[in-house]
């Protein structure tokens, strides 16, 4: 029996900077991902961090990556961009992913980290990655998970 220990939406967030406009971002359980990371790596500026599934993104080839590893096929997994920097909004600055696997009455963030791949082509993101351990992994009922997205869908 799986239990669903997180609960996930996307909610309207207002930017850490003045020059950017407000922006739907991870809101899990009773904090905003990125304020979360912030708190456990504060070295790390992960603060203002706005999720890839943002209309912000730039790139096509970019944004279908985003969008074809989100929600792996069920008993599958992927490694999928989460969170990017609002200044380019593309994947040539800190990028923060997540190993996703779907058991199909669930999602799971199994692990969070930075993306480390040198290689500039969008669909090598995820291939070197520095693992965050200080985040627990995250288990999200797939109704809850697939509103989410749809809600970042609805932006598009």
């Amino acid at each position: 029996m799986e239990s669903a220990t997180n609960n996930i939406k996307s909610l309207l967030d207002r930017s850490d900077y003045e020059i950017y406009p407000d922006f739907l971002n991870f809101y899990i359980d009773s904090y905003w991902l990125d304020q979360k990371l912030e708190e456990l790596y504060p070295a790390q500026s992960f603060k203002g961090l706005i999720p890839t599934l943002s209309p912000s993104i730039q790139s096509e080839s970019e944004k279908e990556v985003v969008w074809n590893r989100i929600l792996p096929l069920k008993n599958t997994s992927s490694i999928c961009t989460i969170l990017m920097c609002p200044d380019d909004c593309d994947f040539s600055c800190t990028l923060i992913v997540a190993e996703i696997y779907n058991t199909g009455k669930q999602i799971h963030w199994k692990k969070i980290g930075i993306d480390k791949t040198k290689e500039w082509e969008p669909n090598k993101i995820g291939s070197t990655v520095e693992w965050l351990n200080k985040i627990a992994p995250y288990k999200f009922y797939t109704e809850d998970y697939i509103k989410m997205l749809d809600n970042f869908r609805s932006q598009f």
